[in-house]
């Protein structure tokens, strides 16, 4: 049975009577075109792993083959059942490898490994530990899918490389973290030791109503949730992470384990990545494995921290979602181990910052994206943190995100949104993405269809340029654009405090229309947005470049400092540019636009192909 997300359903047993080829073709007409790799390793490797389950007697059962996660992944196999000796629905993932051979971990790589491609051609490529793929897909399972979360279904996982005869190169050296399950692998020449495990695990009865229960299971995935502050701070887990980050997340994971020795000195890592890279995620799982480590922040005399520079907005959502206001830079406590600073390409006056948080803290994690620095006061770039930690003798390390995690949703599009900006990209680009992507031509439709997107549900927002007074009172209606449909006209998000968090929440219609500007996108992230494009950024089709025009820009406070610094024209395009690409990267489902400018709209959809 084919199912609308790609995957292929059927029983062991209907499974054990088809050829390789039949299966593949199967898969190929539920997934659309597969690589002719891809093909053949379905054709090679699901008869040897079903030929597996029917020695072990479980020819009843149901396996799902390339079942899709949210999270933009497939799982190679999912074997339903229930339990042996539980009598509960049981979830086995499957990872499937056709590894022959990996190379040598000399770079110490804790969570990847390098695979032979081709020896003859000595061509290698970085492929995730299969454990660690599959704990992965667990976590992932228990914390999102609504019929697995809070133990409705036991979840277990399985790896199976049927060509790979080194077990022992798996769980050597730098992968040693992954020894405690090495009951779990299985390789050439143990077939009949995992039938016996299968048969161990299920009963071989069929049980339709746990096929039924878990592929009618719903998913609840976004981006890191602010509440998940308290979570961590309580010693419970955050999101589940997913290629880079784990990479990234073991490193921070082994410094904090070294965090009370003396020699341990001070450290400070660079965590770099564009919008939907997960950032987040990483900074609050630190604050998880300190925790988990030392106990709960506040009952540790010296504890962990998460901070920000000053951003009011993003403060108060994250304390009215979590109950956990979040330090200001200048109001850490002294004494503390670990500070994780999200946002951190804001700061401001870095020298003087860092100086004082380093005399407050022995490792402090930065999360900073260059490209999301929107004034020319903010000085955190990853740079400016490597050359502040090497003027004062401090060990430092950088790491970068590069896989768009938000949702799972965002493919390409941020990096295309970079191609557009920041290359000047002129050529169509081919887009990999599921996120939503729309022009409109008259505002006061787009409002219409917001409206209807949160009727049903949608967490939506209006966005715009700082490109109209601000009156700072919600009676008036500050954004005026005419149109000979009809006058669009709204007031700017609410200032008062108490305000704020119910303004990000939009507990109330009245909130959709009030706009928010680029001091209240940052951080934050939304399910739909509408964005007006305005003529203070536009582009120049004969010079095949991007024009600002400071002069539309009503922020007085970013121009002013503009014009008393020594920035050169370079320097404030793209901090414009910045603004934009932060606008248009606050939506996980889809991005709504409504350009002023005719040339602009006319480039942008053609490059970005909506």
């Amino acid at each position: 049975m084919d199912r609308t997300d790609g995957s292929y359903i059927s029983t062991v047993g209907v499974l054990y009577s088809m050829s390789g080829k039949e299966i593949a073709d199967h898969l190929r007409e539920s997934q659309g075109n597969p690589s002719e790799s891809e093909y053949r390793s379905w054709e090679n490797s699901i008869p040897i792993l079903v030929k597996v389950l029917h020695q072990a007697g479980l020819d009843a059962l149901t396996l799902v083959l390339e079942y899709q996660t949210p999270i933009g992944s497939r799982i190679d196999a999912v074997l339903l059942g229930e339990g042996k000796t539980t009598g509960k629905p049981l979830v086995l993932i499957i990872e499937l490898k056709q590894w022959s051979a990996i190379e040598e971990n000399a770079a110490g790589r804790e969570s990847s490994v390098s695979i032979c491609l081709s020896r003859a051609e000595n061509r290698f490529e970085e492929r995730l530990h299969p454990v660690q793929q599959t704990l992965t897909y667990a976590k992932h399972l228990r914390m999102n899918h609504s019929n697995v979360a809070d133990g409705k279904m036991d979840v277990r996982c399985r790896q199976f490389l049927h060509n790979f005869k080194d077990k022992e190169q798996l769980f050597q050296g730098s992968y040693q973290a992954y020894e405690p399950l090495r009951h779990e692998t299985y390789t050439k020449g143990e077939e009949a030791l995992l039938a016996a495990d299968l048969r161990s695990l299920f009963s071989s009865e069929p049980k339709p109503e746990v096929v039924e229960q878990f592929l009618t299971g719903t998913y609840v995935l976004g981006q890191i949730g602010f509440q998940d502050l308290r979570k961590v701070l309580e010693k419970k887990e955050n999101a589940a992470m997913l290629d880079d980050q784990i990479e990234v997340n073991r490193k921070i994971c082994g410094m904090i384990d070294q965090l009370h020795s003396p020699q341990f000195g001070k450290h400070l890592m660079i965590i770099s990545g564009p919008p939907g890279t997960g950032k987040t995620v990483v900074g609050l799982h630190a604050i998880y494995a300190y925790c988990q480590k030392f106990g709960p922040s506040w009952q540790n005399r010296g504890g962990c921290i998460f901070a920000l520079p000053r951003s009011r907005t993003l403060s108060l959502v994250i304390a009215g979602a979590s109950g956990v206001p979040p330090a200001y830079l200048d109001a850490v406590p002294p004494g503390r181990d670990l500070v994780v600073v999200d946002e951190a390409h804001r700061i401001e006056q870095l020298e003087s910052t860092m100086t004082s948080l380093f005399q407050k803290a022995n490792m402090v994690v930065v999360l900073q994206d260059d490209r999301q620095r929107i004034r020319i006061t903010e000085e955190g770039t990853a740079d400016a943190f490597r050359r502040f930690a090497q003027a004062h003798g401090i060990s430092c390390a950088t790491y970068s995100l590069a896989s768009q995690k938000r949702a799972g949703y965002l493919g390409s599009y941020v990096s295309d949104l970079d191609k557009l900006f920041y290359d000047r990209q002129k050529q169509p680009l081919k887009r990999q993405s599921a996120l939503e992507l729309r022009c409109w031509e008259d505002l006061n439709d787009l409002d219409r269809y917001l409206h209807d997107l949160w009727s049903a549900g949608r967490h939506v927002k209006w966005y715009a340029p700082f490109c109209w007074k601000w009156s700072f009172d919600t009676r008036i209606k500050d954004i005026h654009i005419r149109q000979a449909a009809g006058d669009f006209k709204k007031p700017w998000n609410p200032q008062p405090k108490e305000e704020q968090y119910r303004w990000y929440v939009g507990e109330k219609e009245e909130y959709l229309d009030q706009v928010g500007c680029i001091y209240t996108a940052q951080g934050l992230e939304f399910d739909d947005t509408g964005v007006i494009w305005w003529d203070d950024l536009r582009w120049d089709e004969d010079i095949h470049d991007w024009c600002i025009d400071l002069s539309r820009n009503c922020d007085t406070a970013f121009v002013t400092a503009i014009r008393s610094s020594q920035a050169s024209e370079q320097e404030i395009v793209e901090l414009v540019l910045n603004t934009y690409r932060v606008l248009l990267t606050r939506a996980k489902s889809s991005v709504h636009i409504w350009f002023r400018d005719q040339n602009t709209k006319e480039h942008v959809r053609k490059v970005m192909g909506f």
